[in-house]
């Protein structure tokens, strides 16, 4: 399939393989999300050489698989007798054999806490080898991994490359403007905004579309089907990230209807609202299944920090696929996607808008015109009262508040919504000096009567966030 977009990601790559020194460069980000088809765009035609570590296996398992991948890369008769007992003796045959000073080669790395088999030890070799030999030679030295605590912890933060990374990237989903390439304009926007209300930007999950088939037959296919690739997709990704699958999974179940706080999910959980919940919740945060909003106002306030399921899939699979395995698997039904959601998928979808606007919200923002002064975006909760919420709310550096409203709907946004906003902004603190704006953000085109109000700064659609 054709790459398509991360036009923004390319381009550090490029400038950190164009600087006239060796550079580290670190890719990180949740499986599925693109980083090793990145990887290998961007060295195309470029001198390099490729490693993948080979998942929970340890390490003489990883050596004999790195030793396997180099003799696929490079004709060297020496490699054909001599295979690798220590990483110090792969790493110094890389040294002395492959890479050419004066020369810039690309060293990929992919996975690299498989093949750390979770440890330091690799990491400080690493940075022997670098000090030593590879910041000489014209090296580009990319460690790539989808265990965001793991890379974060062990490879951005260690002391071993502290102030040698040049570059950190984590990548996420496809933007709603890159997603939308995807489908080569075969589907209405109605529909393909329908998959990245339930898929997201994850490429991997939007390469499954078929589309040759409507939305309901490729979910019915994908999802509700015992042989569907999205039907074990969440077990298999919780189980190779995280190494207490269940108590990830069990605090994402608490967090798929509501935003709760530390202590709620200490007291949920039994877990302690010390470190352990506090563990659990940041390697969430860091793989990006969960985000985290502090009350307007109160960005400083622990205690009053909320928690939020955000990743699409996961949240459709709390609601619709995990409650219904056994059916699924049982059912010879090729239509269980509308028999189970019946009626309901219309409201789920409606929360579903709510929560892509809020993970979208620095894009949505450059739509409108004040990305370039947006200080935060969070959806607004007082600090006592949890009845009165906006769905998303902007502070700006140009001393502005911009009140949005989310609606998603089928039919033209009539005029009842100017009062639902009035009575919300009249019920805002607001700073003193602020100005208020108000915006509108709907899955359907507003009114006439609603446009020619001229009540809201800022109205967007579909046709705008997926233009």
């Amino acid at each position: 399939m054709r790459f398509l977009g991360r036009e923004k990601e390319r381009g550090l790559l490029e400038q950190s393989f164009s600087a006239p020194k060796s550079e580290i460069f670190v890719v990180y980000g949740r499986r599925r999300i693109g980083k090793s088809r990145l990887l290998s765009e961007f060295a195309q035609s470029k001198k390099s050489f490729f490693f993948e570590g080979l998942e929970n296996a340890k390490t003489p398992a990883q050596l004999h698989h790195f030793y396997h991948s180099l003799k696929k890369q490079i004709k060297d008769p020496l490699l054909s007798r001599t295979p690798f007992s220590t990483w110090d003796e792969a790493l110094t045959y890389l040294t002395e054999r492959v890479l050419v000073p004066h020369h810039k080669t690309i060293l990929v790395l992919d996975e690299l806490q498989w093949m750390a088999a979770r440890q330091t030890r690799l990491v400080s070799l690493l940075k022997w080898f670098w000090d030593n030999h590879w910041k000489q030679k014209k090296v580009m030295l990319v460690l790539c991994g989808s265990i965001s605590s793991y890379m974060v912890d062990k490879v951005i933060k260690s002391k071993a490359l502290y102030g040698r990374i040049s570059h950190q990237l984590h990548l996420k989903g496809l933007t709603p403007a890159e997603a939308v390439l995807m489908f080569h304009s075969k589907r209405s926007r109605q529909e393909i905004f329908k998959y990245l209300l339930l898929f997201g930007g994850v490429p991997k999950y939007l390469e499954e579309i078929d589309l040759n088939r409507s939305f309901d037959q490729n979910i019915n296919r994908l999802c509700f089907s015992p042989s569907g690739a999205m039907h074990e997709e969440f077990e298999k990704i919780f189980y190779s990230q995280f190494r207490e699958p269940q108590t990830y999974m069990t605090i994402c179940n608490l967090l798929k209807d509501n935003m709760l706080s530390i202590a709620e999910l200490s007291q949920k959980t039994k877990l302690g609202s010390g470190g352990g919940v506090n563990r659990y919740l940041r390697n969430l945060e860091e793989a990006g299944f969960i985000k985290s909003y502090y009350p307007f106002g109160a960005p400083h306030k622990l205690k009053l920090r909320r928690f939020k399921l955000v990743d699409e899939f996961v949240c459709f699979y709390f609601k619709y696929i995990r409650p219904n395995k056994n059916i699924i698997d049982q059912s010879p039904s090729t239509r269980l996607f509308e028999l189970i959601t019946n009626d309901s998928f219309h409201v789920w979808m409606g929360f579903a808008f709510e929560r892509y606007c809020l993970k979208h919200a620095s894009f949505l923002a450059g739509l409108m015109g004040f990305g370039d002064v947006m200080l935060q975006a969070l959806p607004y909760y007082g600090e006592a009262d949890t009845k009165f919420q906006i769905d998303l709310i902007y502070q700006r550096a140009d001393k502005v508040i911009t009140v949005c409203e989310i609606k998603y709907s089928e039919k033209e946004i009539d005029p009842s919504v100017i009062a639902q906003v009035e009575k919300k902004c009249h019920q805002l603190k607001i700073p003193r000096k602020y100005t208020v704006e108000r915006a509108l953000i709907s899955s359907a085109s507003p009114s006439p009567v609603v446009k020619d109000s001229e009540y809201f700064h800022h109205i967007l659609t579909i046709d705008d966030i997926i233009s």
